[in-house]
């Protein structure tokens, strides 16, 4: 079964910036490390797009919320008014009113929470993507530097830190940069991606905004 397209932007943002250069250094190929950044590029594009869509729509229930509430509270008041003036009946009538009014709010409330917490969930992800992407693209030259290295010695390398067998001043001092740079960037990162990889499954894993996204990507031909 072809895996989803949130499941993919899952693996994306778990991915961390030390696997992905290791996995292009044991491969002996920049291939590994410029294919994740088309992907995360292309995700980004396909979740700004939904983002725009799911803007309207949290903006939407938001004021159907408030008009509901507002009306409940209105009702309320008049069912104090009917209870002063004796009017049993009427109060009765509008109360039933305003528990519908109540019922409503609530349903566009929860919906409200849920979009609003979807958006920001995928706001997010854009940001995390982003910061990685932009991370691998400035050492992306630094890699590519490292794995001719790689090659003029001969050597078979899994990982950044295999090239230390290398005694090689220009190795050495491009390896700790690398280093330093995946280093920050992952930690930084790490909060955030650790919390999207659960928020993806529960917040945004529900099967209209997956149509959503499927639908658009699609259309931008990238099934």
């Amino acid at each position: 079964m072809a895996q989803s397209l949130l499941q993919k932007i899952g693996i994306l943002v778990s991915a961390t910036l030390h696997s992905i250069v290791d996995r292009a250094l044991e491969s002996n190929s920049l291939g590994v490390f410029d294919e994740y950044v088309r992907q995360a590029e292309n995700s980004m594009r396909l979740i700004e797009d939904a983002l725009v869509d799911l803007k309207v729509t949290v903006k939407s229930l938001e004021a159907k919320y408030n008009r509901a509430a507002d009306e409940a509270a209105k009702l309320d008041l008049q069912i104090d008014q009917a209870i002063k003036a004796g009017k049993d009946s009427l109060a009765k009538a509008t109360m039933m009113r305003m528990n519908s009014q109540l019922d409503i709010a609530k349903t566009y409330k929860e919906q409200f929470d849920k979009q609003s917490n979807a958006y920001r969930t995928l706001l997010e992800v854009v940001q995390v993507l982003d910061a990685k992407v932009a991370t691998l693209k400035s050492q992306r030259d630094q890699v590519a530097t490292l794995l001719e290295l790689v090659k003029s010695k001969k050597i078979v390398v899994r990982s950044i830190k295999d090239i230390e067998k290398i005694s090689d001043t220009k190795a050495t001092a491009i390896v700790e940069n690398v280093r330093t740079q995946l280093d920050q960037a992952d930690a930084r990162l790490e909060m955030a991606t650790s919390r999207l990889s659960t928020a993806i499954d529960q917040e945004v894993g529900d099967a209209e905004l997956e149509a959503q996204l499927e639908e658009r990507r699609a259309r931008l031909g990238l099934s």
